[in-house]
């Protein structure tokens, strides 16, 4: 065999090496738009600053792809990524996918808005209760076979934002949406003199936590993830936990 061949196969078989240390030290992690929690604008992004604190504890490497919510969980269905985040448990998904110990708890409310300063108030409680009201849902979220089964009014879009936008406009009279991230949507998107006037109905809608969710096929899911929740645990317990969210002025219990 010529020294160049030697060479050559020498280089492939270095490229290989790598490729295959590369795959086994970096984890994509699918996820959407959800300031505070999570964003691509690193300061309305808490969950991305916890996630590099447990790879750095998992000795790994997790590089976040944005995409809408719909295509996340296709992503970990293809194996096109081994984690996404952050999502609340359903039995369909409970079906499909492993789930990471708790991130974080959290409440949802519907945010009604009184146009007007109208001092009337939708209460509920029961779903069905709410037949007749104009309902904003977006693609892709645990509540759609509840709001479906409940004979509910919903118009769908892709994002949040959108929807309080809707809100704002008269368009829905009713968003569900993590308590958290509905007031800094409010904050965003309604004039500051109008804030006052919008409200969350009394009754908690969906009071969980949010979690990590991997595929159940991917090659040594089970090890990964039980070192996941062992780094998460020790960031919790270290007072790392804490940092970031008093850094990005996030008010949690987890």
């Amino acid at each position: 065999m010529s020294r160049g061949k030697r060479l050559l196969i020498l280089i492939l078989c270095v490229i290989g090496f790598s490729s295959r240390g590369l795959a086994a030290t970096t984890l994509v992690i699918a996820t959407d738009e959800y300031p505070p929690y999570i964003s691509e604008r690193m300061e309305e992004s808490f969950l991305t600053e916890i996630l590099q604190e447990v790879a750095k504890e998992m000795g790994v490497t997790f590089v976040f792809k944005f995409m809408p919510w719909k295509r996340c969980e296709l992503a970990i269905e293809r194996m096109e990524a081994w984690g996404a985040i952050p999502y609340v448990p359903t039995p369909e998904r409970e079906s499909k996918f492993y789930f990471s110990d708790k991130l974080y708890h959290r409440q949802s409310f519907f945010f009604a808005y009184r146009h007007g300063g109208r001092k009337d108030e939708i209460r509920y409680s029961r779903l069905t209760d709410l037949k007749g009201y104009r309902i904003g849902g977006v693609r892709g979220y645990y509540y759609l076979e509840a709001f479906r089964e409940a004979g509910l009014d919903v118009d769908f879009v892709i994002t949040e934002e959108q929807n309080f936008r809707k809100l704002l406009a008269g368009r829905v009279d009713l968003i569900p949406s993590d308590e958290v991230l509905g007031w800094y949507l409010v904050k965003k998107v309604f004039p500051s003199e109008e804030v006052g006037n919008v409200y969350i109905l009394p009754k908690p809608y969906n009071v969980s936590g949010d979690f990590l969710i991997t595929s159940k096929q991917y090659p040594d899911t089970k090890d990964l993830l039980a070192k996941f929740n062992t780094s998460l645990k020790k960031i919790k317990g270290n007072g790392g936990y804490q940092r970031i969210l008093d850094k990005h002025r996030v008010a949690l219990t987890y």
